[in-house]
């Protein structure tokens, strides 16, 4: 996942984004990754885990920006293991990313030449912004809660709904 690319408005996405993404994990490819073996003797740590995203439909493209690809391989967020326990890991607000769900996503093509969707992603089920999954929480979207910027102009809407928001979005 991309890390520190602003995502709260339309704008944000406009201006830091290559593609505005509808994208799902693609079934079958979660794979868990092994504890860190400096993380062993803390007793503590995370375990990543690996899958590929598929692209299901393109919202909103740069000017000029590369097509936006078919697949992509990611890292994501796992489980914090402590001693002998271990729970699923995600951050409040961001998707952990699950099979069987959808998200609508900023993807950007990084320096080092891969795709990645930034940290932060909509949850997108059954057609709809807010429901889905979020935080390793499935919700069914009723409420806009603590929403702010796209996210809660986008709320209970469809991708076309997004497209449109973004194409009226001004770059900064």
């Amino acid at each position: 996942m991309m890390e520190g690319i602003p995502t709260l408005t339309a704008s944000d996405w406009v201006t830091h984004g290559d593609h505005a993404v509808v994208i799902e994990m693609v079934p079958g490819s979660e794979r868990r990754g092994a504890l860190p073996e400096d993380k062993k003797d803390n007793g503590e740590g995370h375990i990543p885990r690996t899958a590929t995203m598929k692209v299901d439909q393109v919202l909103w493209s740069k000017p000029g920006a590369e097509a936006a690809p078919k697949t992509y391989p990611v890292e994501l967020l796992g489980w914090w293991w402590e001693g002998s326990s271990e729970r699923e890991f995600a951050w409040q607000g961001e998707p952990r990313y699950e099979e069987g769900h959808k998200y609508i996503a900023l993807l950007v093509k990084g320096d080092d030449g891969k795709w990645g969707a930034t940290s932060h992603a909509m949850p997108y089920d059954d057609g709809k912004v807010g429901t889905g999954e979020s935080a390793g929480k499935t919700s069914t979207g009723e409420t806009a809660g603590e929403l702010q910027g796209l996210e809660k102009e986008a709320h209970g809407k469809n991708a076309a709904a997004v497209k449109q928001l973004l194409e009226a979005a001004q770059p900064k």
